[in-house]
């Protein structure tokens, strides 16, 4: 953990232009906890711009400050880049480079497979979500939490928490949430949002990917596939994919699930959901990537065949 708390205080204390992102694919965590000190600093009458390699992805585009998310900035106009819930300074993929133009890099973060980078850096892998570190920064400030940030910072916390059924679900996280509430955040009107809105296509979507699923001999992995083509037929961006890991990793017996995306520039986007006895951010990380115990992901070059026997390989070497 490196926590300088007291100096990212001071900076947003004293600075006036705040370019801020997170990584590519964005979910709740990230999109909330951008959103929720974007607004915070603008209530302070800073300028604060959030600038994402991908959009906003639909369940969340209710959140209060979604509709002034950017996808193209000139990173030399702004004092600070903030860069949040991202492990690696990769992964805030295009947007990179305007982020390098800014002369202060402040890296807010829970991924225990983060490296501390940045000028000043907050980084607890024990939090259960960046939605918290964002909480606790503007605490530290005093700043007076209104309706709209605490729906972000809530929205942030209850995604990453897995609505609070992962092992990550700290007293922390139930606190900040139950804090939010009184703030005037309604737990159901935000649950219909992010877990029970969704469109036909994406139902038919998910039909198409489980349909996918194979198991291993021994019953303890599950994988699934996702190809180019089935987002196209069901006119689907990578977004609609958020939560379709949970059903292999429901399987009984299943210790890992494994989702693999084709993607275009032949690469293989890979992702992870562990129970709790494999730590597949060690499997992510052999690849390029990283995350949490359980939540990992990385980008994989070759064929979707080749890189399915890669990872199941090393997955099959640290299995129990």
């Amino acid at each position: 953990m490196r926590g300088d708390l007291s100096a990212i205080c001071r900076v947003l204390r004293e600075k006036d232009r705040f370019l801020i992102a997170c990584h590519e694919n964005p979910e709740g965590d990230a999109i909330g906890s951008e959103l929720a000190l974007a607004l915070a600093l603008r209530k302070m009458g800073k300028t604060a711009t959030v600038l994402n390699a991908d959009p906003v992805p639909a369940n969340l585009l209710f959140l209060p400050g979604a509709d002034t998310v950017v996808f193209t900035e000139d990173g030399s106009k702004y004092d600070v880049a903030v860069v949040l819930d991202c492990g690696s300074p990769e992964r805030t993929g295009r947007v990179g480079q305007e982020l390098r133009k800014c002369p202060l890099l402040v890296n807010i973060d829970h991924h225990r497979t983060n490296g501390d980078l940045g000028d000043l850096a907050l980084v607890d892998p024990d939090a259960a979500a960046t939605g918290l570190l964002i909480h606790r920064v503007l605490s530290a400030m005093g700043y007076e939490i209104e309706r709209d940030v605490a729906t972000n910072i809530y929205v942030a916390v209850l995604t990453d928490t897995g609505s609070f059924h992962y092992g990550s679900s700290s007293p922390e996280a139930f606190e900040v949430a139950g804090e939010m509430v009184r703030r005037g955040v309604d737990p159901w009107a935000v649950a219909e949002q992010v877990c029970e809105t969704q469109s036909a296509n994406r139902l038919r979507l998910l039909g198409r990917v489980l349909d996918s699923l194979e198991v291993s001999a021994d019953g303890r992995v599950a994988c699934i596939t996702t190809m180019r083509e089935d987002l196209r037929e069901f006119a689907s961006g990578k977004d609609a994919l958020e939560g379709f890991i949970n059903y292999p990793r429901s399987i009984v017996g299943v210790e890992v699930a494994v989702s693999f995306r084709d993607e275009e520039g032949g690469v293989c986007r890979v992702s992870f959901r562990s129970k709790g006895r494999v730590d597949v951010s060690a499997v992510a990380a052999r690849f390029g990537g990283g995350g949490h115990r359980n939540a990992a992901g990385c980008t994989v070059p070759g064929t979707l065949a080749d890189v399915k026997k890669r990872v199941l390989e090393a997955l099959a070497a640290v299995l129990p």
